[in-house]
C-alpha cells in the first residue's frame, strides 16, 4: 500500500511540475505589434531598435510565425519562424534545451532556455527567455562567447496587443 501510495504522490509530482505543451503556445495565436531592439553585429556596442509585427498561426504541433520588420529606411522585411515544444526539447527557430519553467495558467507562463553554437562567427552559449501573458510577450537572448564570464543581450522582441 505504501508502494502504491508513493507511486501515485510521485506521478502526481510529475503533473503538478510538468512542462509547457503546444497547447500553452495557443497564447500567441494572432496579430502583434512591437519592438526589436538587438545589439549591431557590427560593434556589439550600439543597440538598434526596429518596430515589427507578429502574426503567429496555431496547430496541434506548435506555432507559426511571420515577422514584419521596418528598417530605418522604411522597407519591411519578413522572417518566417516556427515555436514547438517536444518534453525536453524546444525548437524555436533552432533546437533549444529546456532550463525551467514557471507556469501560473495556461496564458501566464515563463520559460529558459539554453544552446550553444556561434554568434558572430565566435563559439558562443546562448540563453533565451521567454515570457509570455495574454497582453505581452517578452523574449530575449543573451550571448556569452567562449573564455568569457558575462552573458550579454543580443537581441530582445517585445510584443503588445
Amino acid at each position: 500500500m505504501k508502494t502504491l501510495a508513493a507511486a501515485i504522490l510521485l506521478s502526481i509530482g510529475f503533473l503538478i511540475d510538468a512542462n509547457l505543451t503546444n497547447d500553452h503556445l495557443k497564447v500567441f495565436k494572432g496579430d502583434w505589434e512591437g519592438n526589436l531592439t538587438y545589439l549591431n553585429y557590427g560593434d556589439d556596442k550600439t543597440l538598434v531598435t526596429l518596430p515589427v509585427k507578429l502574426v503567429a498561426t496555431y496547430s496541434e504541433k506548435g506555432l507559426s510565425f511571420e515577422y514584419f520588420y521596418t528598417e530605418p529606411g522604411g522597407a519591411i522585411e519578413k522572417r518566417k519562424g516556427k515555436f514547438e515544444l517536444r518534453g525536453e526539447k524546444v525548437y524555436y527557430n533552432g533546437r533549444w534545451d529546456l532550463v525551467s519553467t514557471e507556469i501560473d495558467d495556461m496564458e501566464n507562463w515563463t520559460m529558459e532556455l539554453k544552446s550553444t553554437g556561434k554568434d558572430n562567427n565566435r563559439k558562443a552559449d546562448f540563453q533565451k527567455t521567454i515570457v509570455v501573458s495574454t497582453s505581452k510577450i517578452t523574449v530575449t537572448k543573451k550571448v556569452k562567447y567562449e573564455g568569457t564570464d558575462e552573458f550579454f543581450m543580443r537581441n530582445q522582441h517585445i510584443f503588445k496587443r
